[in-house]
């Protein structure tokens, strides 16, 4: 693992001009020593592309109708409309206080 003298910022490795150097966010570079050149593997890996991904608004409204229940009785939002809503809680602040609904 390197680190970039600039800004601190940790270094990937990346390809630059077809040799292999590492790369900060900052943009400053480092080259690879010889010996290190074959610990590191660059690749990029792409399952699929986002597209396939996003989905119209009323496949996701189906989808909410068919597995979501309301925990709350008589919920309407009052921004969309929806009837169905879902209740969750988290420790947002110190211990002695409320928890966030």
């Amino acid at each position: 693992m390197e680190f970039c003298n600039e800004c601190g910022g940790m270094m990937l490795p990346s390809d630059l001009d077809g040799k292999k150097v590492f790369k900060c966010k900052c943009g400053a570079t480092k080259p690879f020593k010889e010996e290190e050149s074959q610990a590191y593997k660059v690749t990029t890996k792409i399952e699929q592309p986002v597209r396939n991904e996003v989905t119209n608004l009323t496949e996701v409204m189906d989808w909410k109708e068919e597995n979501l229940r309301s925990t709350i009785k008589n919920f309407r939002c009052p921004g969309c409309g929806y009837t169905k809503a879902h209740l969750e809680t988290r420790q947002t602040r110190r211990a002695d206080e409320g928890m966030t609904i």
